[in-house]
């Protein structure tokens, strides 16, 4: 049995329409409850580092909150952002819904692989009824899980049937998960940065519904 680790922005999911509202909903309260002139970063400079791990995100966009104080603010970024999701703001990517469905009749396993908080993840899945498609439980950085490579290793070394894992994803936090644990990489030039960061990957999908092929690729390469 082959399983496959998804990334969710980028890969799976769009938040541009809604992400640059909800960072600046959360860090507005996050200014009012703590006395704070918060910068304000446009919505290019918040689609530039969705997808990479969340603590370097809220350090990026907001150097005037150190790091005792980030994991609130993200707290309440992700919530609001959470609530724009289940409220029906941002957008599977075309394609989705049907090639989920068709890798799981065909016997694949998929999992979440995403530097999103449990609550994003979950909210975007459950939305979208794809929640159901899912290994749970879903793995998300915390405890003792420090990084996307370590929800790879996780799923790769203990929660699988097989140890035959592919990743797929979008940004280079993804194809740095696949390489530390030496897994194959389908990098998703469709994504928030286009080919920009995976490009030169020998498995690239310009579109949602090239997954299954190029799966079925790898997997005649491991033969």
């Amino acid at each position: 049995m082959t399983a496959i680790a998804f990334d969710i922005d980028g890969t799976i999911f769009d938040c541009g329409d809604i992400v640059a509202d909800a960072f600046r909903a959360g860090a507005r309260s996050y200014g009012e409850i703590h006395g704070l002139a918060m910068s304000s970063p446009s919505r290019d400079e918040i689609m530039s580092v969705v997808g990479i791990p969340t603590e370097e995100i809220f350090g990026r966009l907001y150097p005037e909150v150190g790091p005792g104080g980030r994991p609130e603010l993200m707290r309440l970024c992700q919530s609001a952002l959470s609530d724009m999701v289940r409220n029906g703001g941002g957008l599977l990517f075309e394609g989705v819904e049907e090639v989920l469905e068709e890798l799981v009749e065909k016997g694949y396993r998929l999992c979440a692989a995403s530097n999103g908080t449990l609550e994003y993840i979950t909210a975007v899945l459950e939305t979208h009824g794809l929640l159901r498609h899912f290994f749970k439980p879903l793995m998300v950085i915390g405890g003792g899980i420090r990084s996307k490579s370590d929800i790879v290793r996780y799923y790769r070394d203990w929660a699988l049937e097989s140890h035959r894992l592919i990743m797929v994803g979008d940004r280079m936090s993804d194809l740095r998960a696949a390489l530390d644990n030496d897994v194959p990489f389908i990098g998703c030039a469709f994504g928030h940065m286009g080919p920009a960061e995976i490009e030169g990957q020998p498995w690239i999908a310009r579109n949602f519904r090239e997954i299954p092929a190029l799966v079925r690729e790898i997997e005649k390469a491991w033969r």
